[in-house]
């Protein structure tokens, strides 16, 4: 360091870091041209991170470093919850000012600034975005989302073969749960037939009938006998069977105690 950079003023320490051992996924990556000319890294983000901006960058340095072609990075963030103060489209610094620096522009895409119009017209695979797409005004959110939801669905079944509807309609069923609660999503969706036959729908719509069957037990529970402590809140998190949860409903309603209602079999 002293040779060619500054003698240290401030603690050192060798770091033995291996970078070829550093792994990476990203989402969607397109080369363009043969031979190839340049690459279009697409990611996508459900949630806020402080440090997705940098993994932008590792996805970047790796591409160009192994194809030595331009590399144009975008991010779509799927929901304004997604959105990080970090997230800006840039990443500059310069540890020694003159000498050298970093440079890094990226593209942000805020899904829901999108007309969902533009995406329900754009090619198959981009229809289910279209529920976290920018609604209708006038409507509220669950009227607008059903409204869309209806497109997407009379697209899915008029234009693609039967197995890519289904599991389109079951990538819109789960894009939908980022917007409104999975059991609203599924009400949504209730509808078509094509989802009566997903495993995922069913899976949600068992999960909104456990949630509902235990604010019935508290409720039964707690109008007999006073307020449910934790260890009755902790039993009634670990029970999945529905049919069990529905048998110590109708055992509220004549059980002696809390504890009778939760050794139902």
């Amino acid at each position: 360091m002293a040779a060619f950079d500054r003698p240290p003023d401030s603690p050192t320490t060798l770091l033995n870091v291996d970078l070829s051992t550093v792994t990476a996924a990203a989402d969607l990556v397109v080369g363009l041209g043969d031979p190839l000319v340049e690459i279009v890294h697409i990611e996508f983000q459900s949630s806020a991170s402080a440090r997705k901006h940098a993994d932008l960058l590792l996805y970047n340095a790796l591409l160009y470093a192994h194809h030595l072609v331009p590399v144009h990075t975008m991010i779509v963030l799927l929901r304004p919850g997604a959105a990080h103060p970090n997230m800006g489209g840039a990443l500059h610094y310069a540890a020694r000012p003159g000498r050298g620096k970093m440079d890094f522009g990226y593209e942000v895409v805020r899904l829901w600034e999108l007309p969902a119009d533009e995406l329900l017209n754009g090619d198959l695979a981009v229809v289910p975005l279209a529920v976290l797409g920018r609604l209708p005004e006038g409507e509220t959110l669950e009227e607008g989302l059903a409204a869309v939801a209806k497109r997407v669905v009379e697209r899915l079944t008029q234009e693609a073969p039967l197995d890519r509807a289904k599991r389109l309609l079951t990538d819109a069923l789960l894009l939908t749960g980022l917007r409104v609660k999975r059991e609203v999503a599924a009400e949504i969706f209730r509808g078509v037939r094509m989802m009566q036959e997903s495993d995922t729908y069913l899976m949600i719509l068992d999960e909104g009938k456990e949630k509902q069957a235990k604010k019935s037990i508290l409720w039964f529970g707690e109008e007999r006998f006073g307020p449910a402590g934790k260890t009755v809140y902790d039993q009634l998190d670990n029970i999945t069977d529905l049919e069990r949860l529905e048998r110590m409903t109708r055992r509220a309603a004549t059980a002696a105690s809390w504890q009778d209602i939760l050794d139902t079999p």
